[in-house]
């Protein structure tokens, strides 16, 4: 196949947003923990058949590494004193999980599962921004977020434990956050999986975040165990915006 002159965009050759992250991590974790922007270009050229990056390719990359990556807390924020990307310790973590490939959704519109590739970058990214959310929300409380080891999460993505000697009642909040897209819901078995997490922690309430939907049945559920709901990107954008909190950057 001849190869374009002009050159390609990752997306154009299949190769979405959370795999260019992937190489670069992988990239600059090879490389010592630091690597120049012209080693990732290289770096992710090099999964593309010998097709080279476009300058809009190439700016695409520069936005995942910069904007996604940063915010995930997967690299640092850009250093003029110190040029190139190093990565952080979550960052390392990230390289070295395989169970990130891909995650089961209900789609409500179907009422059915699916396998979608997961944005896990972008949902990593959200939940740091949903713990800015939670630090708006609950002033008094310390916030644990969990949510970068998924294997030891167990349905929860963070704790909160309130601090000081007057104490409302409610002494521990745990949290799951997911980034869906808006006509997915968790499957059964995740929804069952953060019921579970909340029960055994012993937890005095408990939030689930969702860019996406919940079930009929869910929200039942969640109505008689009292938990509380914030669903959909109109409702944390509201959210926010009561609380001063400019909206989710990655949400377009």
């Amino acid at each position: 196949m001849e190869k374009n002159k002009a050159g390609v965009t990752g997306a154009e050759v299949g190769l979405s947003g959370d795999p260019q992250i992937r190489i670069a991590l992988q990239k600059i974790n090879s490389n010592g923990g630091v690597a120049q922007t012209s080693e990732i270009y290289a770096a992710v050229e090099s999964q593309l058949s010998g097709e080279k990056l476009s300058e809009q390719g190439k700016a695409s990359l520069r936005k995942y590494i910069n904007t996604d990556a940063v915010r995930a807390g997967y690299l640092y924020p850009h250093d003029t004193n110190n040029p190139g990307w190093r990565i952080t310790p979550e960052g390392r973590e990230f390289v070295k999980s395989d169970e990130n490939a891909s995650e089961q959704v209900f789609n409500v519109d179907t009422d059915q599962t699916e396998t979608l590739l997961s944005n896990t970058v972008r949902g990593s990214a959200f939940e740091q921004y949903v713990i800015r959310l939670l630090r708006c929300m609950y002033p008094h409380y310390t916030w644990y977020h969990q949510g970068h080891h998924k294997s030891r999460e167990r349905g929860l993505d963070v704790i909160g434990n309130e601090l000081g000697e007057n104490r409302s009642g409610v002494q521990s909040i745990g949290v799951q956050v997911k980034f869906h897209a808006a006509n997915t819901a968790p499957t059964n078995e995740e929804w069952l999986k953060f019921l579970a997490g909340c029960f055994a922690r012993r937890l005095d309430a408990a939030v689930f975040v969702t860019t996406g939907r919940l079930t009929s049945e869910q929200r039942r559920e969640a109505g008689e165990a009292r938990v509380i709901i914030i669903e959909g990107r109109e409702e944390v954008a509201r959210i926010a915006k009561t609380h001063g909190i400019e909206e989710f950057e990655l949400f377009n």
